[in-house]
């Protein structure tokens, strides 16, 4: 099978040849700069190494990059995916500040900073655009960017046409997602306080929210409709023991916006596109709802996570959920186990996971900075030796 055919059988909870695998294919199922160039370096293949500088980037705030083909195809890798509207390189975004950290402000004006000896940028205080906005009247709407096809939708129009008939293509929303805009744009005391105690406040941002987000659809489908199979949306839901909401919250004030969204996407996008949402951590008691809501497809199945069991998620969910990661997991096992640790861990989730298809395997969130080669090539060894229907 192509690596298109066999991930759209998967999706389609049949059993393709093989599991598929996905590695870069979206910005949390990446490998971070410091990782890659482990990688690299392990596999024999470093003239594909590049100074910081000329890494392209799916996102520069946490690190992850774009793999380079050579590597993507080495790997046997089935997916192909972009975030528009380019590649980011890290000298055209990353600037210095007075006291020597390096800085990123991002589309919506939020600004983001890090150590020079640090591996990531966190959103420092004061860089949440809307913290000190005193009602939905004084938001002023020039602060939402305006959707060019020309400049979101052309720059990656020749790479998803090239990838078309071999790989599955995936579309990335670089804004973020509803709930997680309220903590990027407020700040997270700030907003978890809008929706305790100001919830219509905190509604009607979430409601400017989707409307940006259809916008943002509306545009990338009127453009290249054609050439998407998979839309990933990012918000995190979940944290190690429980969901970031109260499932009662969560169900009150943010899935009617999840729900209008994804409708949204559903009438604008080809019958075959699926929705991909990534969120980390314990969502066993919402899950029902993303099912409800028109999620298709749920990432990074987070394994060590309360009630994130990959034999409980597979019997209770499997027939209305495709499950995209539960490879190995980069919080435990992947960063600090042994590459032994590792093959076990992947086969037990391979074998929880796969059965009747609806399995797409990749690491359990981003390969992180510390983890060592051997067990990136134990995950991936696991995948081969355990993979095959």
């Amino acid at each position: 099978m192509t690596g298109r055919e066999r991930v759209l059988r998967a999706v389609s909870h049949e059993e393709p040849d093989r599991i598929p695998l996905d590695l870069g294919g979206t910005v949390d199922t990446g490998i971070h700069y410091v990782a890659y160039g482990k990688l690299l370096d392990h596999l024999g293949m470093s003239e594909h190494m590049r100074t910081l500088d000329g890494i392209p980037f799916f996102d520069i705030v946490t690190g992850v990059v774009e793999v380079d083909e050579p590597i993507l195809q080495s790997l046997g890798v089935d997916v192909r995916g972009v975030m528009p509207p380019s590649s980011s390189c890290w000298k055209d975004h990353v600037g210095p500040d007075n006291e020597g950290h390096e800085v990123v402000r991002d589309r919506l004006g939020a600004i983001w900073t890090r150590s020079r000896n640090g591996y990531y940028f966190d959103q420092r205080p004061g860089g949440h655009p809307l913290a000190d906005l005193p009602d939905l009247e004084a938001l002023d709407p020039a602060l939402w960017p305006r959707f060019d096809p020309t400049e979101w939708c052309e720059p990656i129009r020749g790479r998803l046409e090239a990838w078309r008939n071999q790989y599955v293509t995936l579309l990335g929303d670089p804004l973020g997602g509803i709930l997680a805009l309220g903590f990027r744009m407020r700040g997270y005391t700030r907003f978890y306080t809008d929706l305790a105690r100001n919830s219509a406040f905190a509604c009607g941002l979430m409601d400017q929210f989707t409307d940006l987000k259809i916008a943002y659809w509306e545009t990338m489908f009127h453009g290249l409709a054609d050439l998407i199979d998979i839309v990933v949306y990012e918000d995190d839901l979940g944290q190690q023991d429980r969901t970031l909401l109260s499932p009662k919250m969560y169900r009150e004030l943010v899935k009617p916006r999840h729900r209008r969204l994804f409708r949204q996407i559903k009438k604008l996008a080809p019958d075959h596109v699926k929705i991909f949402m990534h969120s980390d951590g314990s969502l066993y008691d919402i899950i029902p709802d993303l099912i409800e809501v028109g999620v298709d497809i749920l990432n990074p199945v987070q394994v060590n996570a309360a009630r994130m069991s990959p034999t409980l998620l597979k019997r209770e969910f499997g027939q209305d959920l495709v499950f995209w990661g539960g490879g190995a997991d980069s919080q435990g096992v992947l960063s600090f186990g042994t590459p032994d640790e590792v093959r076990e861990e992947a086969r037990a989730n391979i074998e929880a996971l796969a059965p009747g298809g609806g399995y797409v395997f990749s690491s359990i969130h981003n390969i992180q900075p510390e983890v060592p080669p051997e067990n990136v090539e134990a995950m991936l060894t696991a995948l081969e030796r355990h993979g095959r229907y």
